[in-house]
Parts: structure tokens; sequence; C-alpha cells
């Protein structure tokens, strides 16, 4: 009985005692973890801050090229995510600075850990959500350029000396900041909306242009229609529109920040842009006018006039 007792105790003697090493091994691992964290404090945050910056500029990118009115409900909640670490990652910086300025405080060995700890983990939140992010911008851009439609019927002009020049021309002016109203005019059968469908196709003009609206305008066409088709081609919603004014400043929000050319073909008379589309407001936005009328380009304002000649 009593070499039984001693072998029992003997046994647990040997496990307290593995115990007590296994503790002390976890003691120093997560003693030694601690001083890591406080080791890498000014590398976690230098880090954390060039991630933010990335995630900042991704969400302004976003709400810069993609209108609100378009935004899908993923990326508004990815949205309001990047908010809410902006504001976290604003207080861990602030805490970081009040520690430099207490250089006593330097000493603190626990507060370092924890904060430098919280900041190594902020910055894998905010990797993760600009992956997200840039899954989610790409999807977007991807709608987005589906609105810039490609005329397949439109005839070719290389072997038209006369129509192929006024191309060129009208994008050379396009690509003068200067110039944003262009217009081009001629009698029937010279060939306008040839040279119209061409632009709408042209290498140079989509790299030039986000998006490219082309609106085809009759005698019998209101305002009202002229931007019911705009934002058709935005997609926009247009059941929701209440008027001329309001159908004006949501084309106008929704191209902000944009490079947009809208060709408007068969003008047929005077079009105020401004109530149109707002276009004073949006300096990145340029408009080529094509009517076979000569009398109402002096009211129209267009920076460059063309005037195509019988072919």
């Amino acid at each position: 009985m009593a070499e039984a007792l001693k072998g029992a105790a003997g046994s647990a003697a040997g496990a307290a005692a593995v115990e007590v090493y296994k503790d002390g091994r976890r003691l120093l691992t997560s003693a030694g973890s601690r001083i890591a964290y406080v080791v890498d404090l000014k590398k976690n945050c230098r880090k954390l801050k060039e991630e933010a910056e990335k995630l900042w500029k991704l969400k302004k990118g976003i709400e810069t090229d993609i209108s609100k009115h378009r935004i899908n409900q993923v990326t508004r909640e990815w949205i309001v995510k990047v908010d809410l670490i902006k504001g976290e990652v604003g207080e861990l910086e602030t805490k970081y600075n009040n520690e430099k300025k207490n250089p006593w405080r330097l000493v603190r060995v626990w507060p370092h850990s924890n904060l430098s700890k919280y900041m190594a983990d902020k910055r894998r939140q905010i990797q993760i959500l600009l992956k997200e992010g840039k899954f989610n911008r790409g999807v977007l851009l991807a709608e987005l350029q589906g609105s810039v439609r490609t005329i397949d019927a439109a005839p070719k002009i290389e072997d038209n000396p006369s129509l192929h020049k006024v191309v060129e021309d009208v994008v050379r002016f396009l690509g003068d900041d200067q110039k944003r109203i262009i217009g081009i005019w001629g009698t029937v059968g010279t060939g306008i909306t040839t040279i119209m469908q061409n632009l709408n196709n042209h290498q140079a003009i989509a790299k030039m242009f986000n998006i490219v609206i082309w609106v085809t305008v009759s005698k019998e066409c209101s305002l009202e229609k002229l931007q019911g088709e705009i934002m058709q081609q935005l997609k926009l919603n247009v059941e929701s529109t209440v008027g001329i004014v309001e159908n004006a400043w949501r084309i106008s929000e929704e191209l902000k920040g944009k490079k947009c050319l809208i060709l408007v073909d068969e003008v047929f008379d005077f079009i105020d842009l401004n109530k149109v589309m707002g276009i004073q407001d949006n300096l990145e936005s340029k408009v080529v006018l094509a009517s076979r009328r000569h009398n109402i380009w002096e009211d129209m304002k267009v920076d460059e006039l063309i005037n195509v000649k019988p072919l």
C-alpha cells in the first residue's frame, strides 16, 4: 500500500512539474511575443499608415469614377466599413503620437505591446478591405464600360479623304482642353451621320473619354426626350424623373469627374446644353453637334464649327 501511495505521489509530482514547465514555456512565449510587438511598434505604425493610404485612395477612386446613383449595395456596405476603420486608424495614430510626446512612456512594455498588436491587426483588416474594394471596383467599371456602345454598321471612311479629314479634325479639337463644343454642319447627303458614327467608334476617342453617348434628335424631339435618351445610356432610372431641372441635375451629378463625350446627331433647332445636362458644371464633358441647318450655330456658342462640303 505504502509503495502504491508513493508511486502515485511521484506520478502526481511529475505531472505537476510538466504543467509548471508548460506554463513557464507559455509565459516565456507570451512575454517574447509582447517584446516583439514592442520592438515592431514603429514599423507596425508605418505599415498601417501605408496600407491605410492605399485604402483611402481606392475609396476615393471608386467614388470619383462611379456615380453614387450606380454604386451597388455591396460596395455601399464596403464604403461604410472603410469609413469606420478610418476612424479606428485615426485613434491608433493619436495614441501612438501621444506616446512619442512623452519619452518616459517608452519603457511601458504592456501598453506598447497592445498598441503595436492592435496596429498589426488593423493592418490585416485593411488588407482584406483592399482586396474586396479592388474586386468591387473592377465589377463596377466593367458595368460602366457597357454604356460605351460601338456602332457596327458605321461605314468605313478611310477611302474618303474629305470625310476622313473631318473626323480627324474633330478628334484633334476634342484633344484641346479649351474646346468643349464642336459643331458639324452640311446639307443632306454630305455624310454628317457617317462622320458622327466614325467618331463614336474612333480608337482615339475611346482613349480620351470614359463614356461616349450617341443621341439622335429630330424636329419633334423635346428637351425631356433628349435628357431621357442620355439618362438611359447612363443607366439612370428614367421613371423617377420629375422635370427638366431635376433631369439636368441628375445627368450633371452622374458625369462629375468623368470624361464624357456626347454625340448629338440631326440637330434641328437650338439646344440649351446647360438645361439639358448642366454642361457648365462638368468641365470634363464635351459635345459634338451635327446639323443640316446653318442658322442655329450662332446661338449654340460652339468652340469650333466645321462645314462639310457636298461629296
